[in-house]
């Protein structure tokens, strides 16, 4: 399951078990209100007849002194007892008070708690397996579009190949026969269409990385050496040191032509600067452009903050630097630049 399809899952598993859990808390507690009050009851209805019969060793009875608050037939507790209060014939002084010991009633008012968890326990038990059925049922429509689409993209990726591979081939062919502006446009634009279906096939792909030993400074360099052609009016800097690191060299260069990408389409408009520095343990990739206003965001899918670009680029890198081991941070402010860092583990 997809980071989108999980985040749908989870949240119409959230919002159904949500309102189950709610309703199901509110008719347990009902139910045990009911629950109580039919105890209360059975207990006043028990005394009314020990009052009179005097049976059994349930209750215990003594007279107490009639006091103006009394309340006469109704079921009463206190720190120590429940106990009702009941009228004697031909006495006015006196009340007859039957007793039921406060721990036996704290017994019963707990077995009924029991009794009542042990129903919601076993309900909410369903209802979470009914929910994840719903979400997943719910879901189902959402991911066989996505899945169609995709298999659409494929098509679309896979058949697109050849004509950009044969308008490079051609461009460079005519390139050395004549020296035209126009052929380098459309070297330039072929190649952002070239950077683009790359992307898409390495994310519709299933990817399995193969990590050897690669010189990322030099291969930093010639990505740079590309960009500078596409965007000659940006100032785009390297500076390091060697470095041999363990990676898919594939992939990286994914993750470091996005990265490049978004700081030159997102440049300043006054003197734009890019400054890469290659270190032992991390990667910066420095820009002066608009920033990114919202950072937790921006390795979503599709989500995008300008017109430009279609809003995958970052969240390749970030599903590629995590399949590498690339830890990645932004940061970013509004119209004075943004800093990447990538963490080589």
């Amino acid at each position: 399951m997809k980071s989108y399809e999980k985040e749908s899952f989870v949240k119409i598993f959230i919002i159904f078990f949500g309102i189950l859990f709610l309703m199901s808390g509110i008719i347990a507690y009902l139910y045990y209100k009911e629950e109580v009050s039919s105890l209360n009851n059975i207990l006043l209805y028990e005394m009314r007849e020990y009052n009179f019969n005097f049976k059994g060793k349930k209750f215990d009875a003594t007279i107490v002194k009639n006091i103006k608050n009394n309340k006469i037939d109704i079921l009463q507790t206190d720190d120590k007892e429940v106990f009702a209060l009941f009228r004697i014939p031909r006495e006015k002084k006196n009340f007859l008070k039957i007793i039921y010991p406060l721990k036996k009633y704290e017994n019963d008012i707990n077995k009924i708690r029991y009794k009542v968890f042990m129903i919601f326990f076993i309900v909410v038990f369903f209802l979470l397996l009914l929910s994840v059925a719903y979400a997943l049922y719910a879901l189902a429509p959402m991911k066989k579009a996505i899945s169609l689409v995709e298999n659409f993209l494929k098509d679309i990726i896979h058949d697109i190949n050849t004509p950009i591979t044969t308008i490079l081939l051609n461009t460079k062919f005519l390139k050395n026969k004549y020296s035209l502006n126009e052929l380098d446009r459309i070297e330039t634009s072929a190649k952002n269409i070239l950077s683009l279906y790359k992307n898409f096939e390495m994310d519709t792909k299933e990817f399995h990385p193969e990590f050897k030993n690669t010189n990322i400074y030099e291969l930093i360099k010639k990505r740079v050496i590309y960009f500078k052609q596409l965007y000659p009016h940006i100032d785009i800097k390297v500076e390091g040191v060697e470095n041999i690191y363990k990676t898919d060299e594939n992939a990286f260069v994914r993750i470091i032509d996005n990265l490049i990408s978004n700081a030159c389409k997102y440049a300043s408009v006054k003197n734009p600067k890019i400054n890469i520095a290659i270190k032992k343990k991390y990667i910066l990739i420095e820009d002066n452009g608009i920033g990114i206003e919202n950072i937790s965001k921006a390795f979503g899918r599709f989500y995008k903050e300008h017109d430009n670009g279609i809003g995958i680029g970052l969240n390749i890198v970030k599903n590629f630097c995590d399949t590498l081991n690339i830890g990645i941070e932004i940061k970013s402010q509004k119209n004075i630049g943004t800093i990447v860092k990538l963490t080589l583990n």
